[in-house]
């Protein structure tokens, strides 16, 4: 088989693999955001009533969720959907590596880079 042949198949394997990825993230978000709803709606809370927003606290999911709080699992959801896009550039990243594609790993790593510096300076700035 051609090197041609190889790469094509390695780019369709990582586009069918960041597929199930994002197929996969959604339906796990948006389970996680209906469970939240469910359980809001079990506890009285009007979930399109605008009342105060929870605070957003990563490391506090897991322990609302075990609680049943519907917090976690609406913060849960949320953080699955966000990470979503993150996990495409990460996936794809080691598909170009694999197909040995230097300068498309390199933008991946550049993507991956601005969106970590984004993260950490909201963070140090309190947002």
């Amino acid at each position: 088989m051609s090197s041609n042949g190889r790469a094509s198949d390695t780019a369709f394997a990582m586009e069918a693999l960041v597929g199930r990825l994002l197929v996969a993230g959604t339906w796990l978000a948006m389970a996680l955001v209906l469970v939240g709803v469910l359980l809001m709606l079990g506890s009285g809370i009007d979930p399109l009533a605008h009342g105060a927003v929870p605070p957003y606290h990563l490391a506090a999911i897991p322990g609302d969720i075990a609680a049943l709080r519907p917090e976690g699992f609406l913060w849960a959801g949320i953080t699955v959907i966000v990470l979503l896009p993150v996990g495409r550039v990460v996936v794809s990243g080691i598909g170009f590596l694999a197909a040995r594609d230097v300068r498309m790993a390199a933008i991946s790593l550049a993507v991956l880079l601005v969106v970590g510096v984004s993260v950490a300076t909201a963070v140090a700035l309190g947002g």
